[in-house]
């Protein structure tokens, strides 16, 4: 692993291990301070992620800015930055990193289509495959470019 390589790695695995626990901190914020505050946490993630409280994982009986899927979908995306090797071809991750992707689609679609409800711990583990996928799908763009797409 080379020094840009690690660079953009830590760099992620900082930027999305900070949105989860942010989004984390909304409830322990209001605990804290009382209602209103925290509520510009929950808002600043409103425009990506429902927020259903029913589908969200929660402290103090308050629910995170952010859903069940979405907080394991960042903290995968911060864990495979820190342990994913993409040393494999570019069309190989994204293979196994759209595989993923699908997989972890699989359980909304089928929520969506009124087949069952889903529950949290399911929603974590399909954010976990979605976020992993979404790694190894997009982060080697900037490596095989520069590679010459090996």
């Amino acid at each position: 692993m080379n020094k840009l390589d690690l660079f953009f790695r830590t760099l992620i695995a900082v930027i999305y291990l900070g949105i989860v626990i942010l989004a984390s901190s909304a409830p322990v914020i209001q605990e804290i301070n009382g209602y209103p505050a925290g509520e510009s946490i929950y808002a600043a993630f409103s425009p990506v992620c429902h927020q259903y409280p029913t589908r969200s994982l929660w402290w103090f009986e308050r629910p995170w800015a952010l859903c069940a899927r979405c907080s394991s979908a960042y903290f995968a995306i911060a864990l495979s930055a820190v342990f994913l090797s993409v040393r494999q071809p570019y069309w190989r991750r994204v293979l196994i990193g759209l595989t993923l992707i699908a997989l972890a689609a699989i359980d909304p679609v089928l929520q969506l289509l009124g087949l069952y409800e889903s529950t949290n711990v399911l929603r974590l583990f399909t954010g976990i495959l979605g976020g992993a996928g979404a790694f190894l799908t997009l982060y080697p763009i900037p490596i095989t470019i520069r590679e010459g797409f090996k």
